[in-house]
């Protein structure tokens, strides 16, 4: 029964896990000119794109991507996006990440979700 009991509890805690998207976009918005940012913890196909932001889209691996990033004055942080995946099985997650430390995560779930996380830029 003790065996029982803790298969289930197991079963149940692995459904509350974030699961991993197919596809993951992250941007960062309203950084300073001349921030670089670089991807870490995925084997999967990473394009990268600068411009007004800095886009990054992510196909497979996607499930604990993070990032680190050096400002134009020498000041680095890092994202790891892990915790900010919503749970369920979705196909694309797009996150925002804003210098006013907050990340806008949104996804499709019969209808666009979105929410908002504050504390994500670990300062360094």
């Amino acid at each position: 029964m003790k065996l029982a009991s803790a298969l289930f509890v197991a079963l149940f805690c692995a459904t509350l896990t974030h699961a991993e998207p197919a596809k993951l976009n992250v941007d960062f918005g309203f950084f300073p000119k001349g921030t670089s940012c670089k991807a870490f913890g995925t084997n999967g196909r990473v394009k990268l794109k600068v411009g007004r932001e800095i886009e990054f889209n992510i196909r497979e691996n996607t499930g604990n991507v993070s990032f680190r990033c050096q400002q134009p004055n020498g000041a680095t942080f890092t994202v790891n996006t892990g915790p900010l995946l919503p749970q369920g099985n979705h196909r694309m997650v797009s996150i925002q990440i804003n210098q006013d430390n907050n990340a806008h995560v949104l996804w499709d779930q019969g209808g666009l979700r979105r929410k908002t996380v504050s504390g994500v830029l670990n300062w360094e």
